[in-house]
């Protein structure tokens, strides 16, 4: 991420401005922007995603982009990991057809 590709902004105006909020209508939990930071959030096969962000001095920011990148990476994970279990239960059914004699 450069620091010049959008506008950086604080982490809490992120939190309440740039972040969808929940479903009841209230913003993200600062702690859970957090853990986007620090841990992230499961990628594929070990993976992490993490929101990138950059410190300006002791301040930490991020952009528009940034928050973009993370959640396009945490679907894009998500939707592959429901892919890969469908294909895996698509398998087993089709083995346990054949081992019931139905295939």
């Amino acid at each position: 991420m450069g620091i010049h590709d959008n506008e950086l902004v604080s982490i809490g105006h992120a939190r309440t401005k740039l972040i969808p909020v929940r479903p009841d209508g209230n913003p993200i939990n600062p702690s859970t922007v957090w853990r986007w930071i620090r841990k992230g959030l499961e990628g594929l096969d070990g993976e992490r995603i993490k929101l990138a962000v950059v410190y300006v001095g002791n301040r930490p920011m991020v952009t528009r982009n940034a928050i973009d990148d993370f959640f396009q990476a945490v679907t894009a994970a998500k939707l592959e990991r429901h892919r890969r279990v469908e294909e895996l239960a698509a398998d087993v059914s089709e083995a346990e057809l054949k081992a019931a004699g139905l295939r």
